[in-house]
C-alpha cells in the first residue's frame, strides 16, 4: 500500500482537529436546545471545567457513577423505590455536606459540597440517563425534582436525606422550609400554607432550563465579590438556558443596576447603555431602567460626536430606533444632532455619510 506523503498526513490531521473541535457552550444553546454537547458535558463547563483534558477527566468520572448505579439490582417493578435507592446511595457516597456556596458539579466532585442547584443537576441527569423521565421545579428560593411518568407524583428535594417524595410528610417538610424564609414571613404565610405558597410562584422546568440555575448561582456569587463583569457574562449565558428563571428576578434587575453604574461611573456610556436596554428589553415596565437609557444614550451622542465616529453614533440610534421608546421630543433632539452631523460631513466633503445622514433625517421627519 502506498504511503501518503509526510505533509498531506499533517495536513490531514490539521483538518480532523478543526472539524473535530465544538462550537462554544453559548452558541450550541443559542436556540434554546444542546445540540453539540451533552448536559453533562454542559454542567461541567457551566462549572468552570473548561479545558479539554479536565472536562474528559470529570464527564469519566460521571460515566463510572452511571455504570455503578445501573449495576443495582433494581426492581422494575417499583421504579419510586429504584429512584429512591439512587437518591439515598447519592447521599449516602457524593453528596456528603450541604454548603450554599458550593454550586457546582465540580464541587461535588472535589469534596462532594453541594447545594440544592448541583444535587439537583446531578440526580435529574443520572435519572434521565436510566430512562426515568424527570423534570425541575423552579420556585423563588429553591428548585426541586419531580417525577410525572410514575403512577404517582413524586417530587423529590435533593438537600436534605428525608428529601425523597416529601408530600408523603409535607408537615416535616414545611418545616424544613422556614430556614429559606424570614420568621415574620413564615408567621404571615402560616407553617401549613407554607409549601403550598412556595409552590403557587414556581414553574417547571426541564434539564436544559435547569443548567440555566447553574450559570446564574455563579453569577450571584461574582457579584458578591463585586465583579459586576463576570456576573453579568454569566446571567447572559444563563438565560440562553432559562429565559424565565422564577428565582433570579429580583437578582437580575440588581445587576442590571450595579453594573450599569459601574460602567457609567467609568464614562463608559454605550456600554452602559446596552446594559440597561438588555434590562429594559427583560423587563419592559422598569421606569428607571427607561430613564437610565435615555441618561446613557445622550451621554454616548456626545461622546460620539467630539469623537467623530459616526458610524458608533449611528448603530446607537438604531438601538434606540429599535427600543420603541422615543417620543416626539426626543426625535427632535436626534434630528438635530443628524443636522450637526450633515453639515459636518458636507464640510469635509464625505459624500457617503452625508447620504447616510440624510437618510436617517428623513426617518426623523
Amino acid at each position: 500500500m502506498k504511503r501518503l506523503p509526510y505533509i498531506l498526513v499533517l495536513v490531514i490531521l490539521f483538518l480532523q482537529c478543526i472539524f473535530a473541535e465544538k462550537v462554544p457552550l453559548e452558541q450550541d444553546i443559542a436556540d434554546g436546545y444542546l445540540d453539540e454537547y451533552s448536559k453533562i458535558e454542559a454542567a461541567f463547563i457551566l462549572s468552570g471545567i473548561t479545558h479539554p483534558d479536565s472536562l474528559e477527566k470529570y464527564v469519566n468520572w460521571y460515566d463510572q457513577l452511571l455504570e455503578r448505579i445501573r449495576s443495582f439490582s433494581f426492581d422494575m417493578e417499583d421504579p419510586v423505590g429504584s429512584a429512591q435507592t439512587v437518591f439515598l446511595y447519592l447521599h449516602n457516597t457524593h453528596l456528603k455536606t450541604y454548603a450554599i456556596e458550593s454550586t457546582t458539579l465540580a464541587d461535588i466532585v472535589r469534596s462532594k459540597e453541594y447545594n440544592c442547584v448541583a444535587a439537583t443537576i446531578l440526580y435529574n441527569l443520572l435519572c434521565e440517563d436510566l430512562s426515568w423521565s424527570c423534570e425541575a421545579f423552579e420556585t423563588p428560593t429553591h428548585v426541586y425534582t419531580i417525577f410525572t411518568n410514575f403512577e404517582q407524583k413524586v417530587i423529590v428535594e435533593n438537600t436534605s436525606t428525608m428529601g425523597f417524595n416529601i408530600m408523603k410528610n409535607l408537615k416535616a417538610y414545611s418545616r424544613f422550609l422556614t430556614q429559606f424564609y424570614p420568621r415574620n414571613e413564615v408567621l404571615r404565610i402560616g407553617l401549613d400554607r407554607l409549601y403550598y405558597h412556595e409552590n403557587s410562584r414556581g414553574r417547571v422546568i426541564t434539564n436544559t432550563e435547569l443548567l440555566g440555575l447553574l450559570a446564574y448561582n455563579r453569577a450571584y456569587f461574582a457579584k458578591k465579590i463585586n465583579d459586576f463583569k463576570t456576573a453579568y457574562d454569566y446571567v447572559m449565558l444563563a438565560q440562553l438556558f432559562n429565559e424565565d428563571s422564577r428565582s433570579n428576578y429580583n437578582f437580575e434587575i440588581g445587576l442590571y443596576y450595579a453594573w450599569g453604574r459601574k460602567l457609567y461611573s467609568k464614562k463608559d456610556y454605550p456600554a452602559a447603555f446596552s446594559v440597561f436596554a438588555d434590562g429594559l428589553y427583560r423587563y419592559p415596565d422598569n421606569e428607571d431602567f427607561l430613564n437610565n437609557i435615555f441618561t446613557c444614550f445622550y451621554k454616548s451622542m456626545q461622546f460620539y460626536w467630539q469623537a467623530e465616529t459616526w458610524p458608533l453614533a449611528k448603530q446607537m440610534i438604531d438601538e434606540m430606533t429599535d427600543l420603541e421608546i422615543l417620543q416626539k421630543d426626543d426625535r427632535k433632539k436626534i434630528k438635530q444632532y443628524l443636522m450637526a452631523w450633515s453639515s459636518h460631513f458636507q464640510l469635509l466633503r464625505n459624500e457617503k455619510y452625508s447620504k447616510e445622514i440624510n437618510d436617517y433625517l428623513l426617518k426623523f421627519e
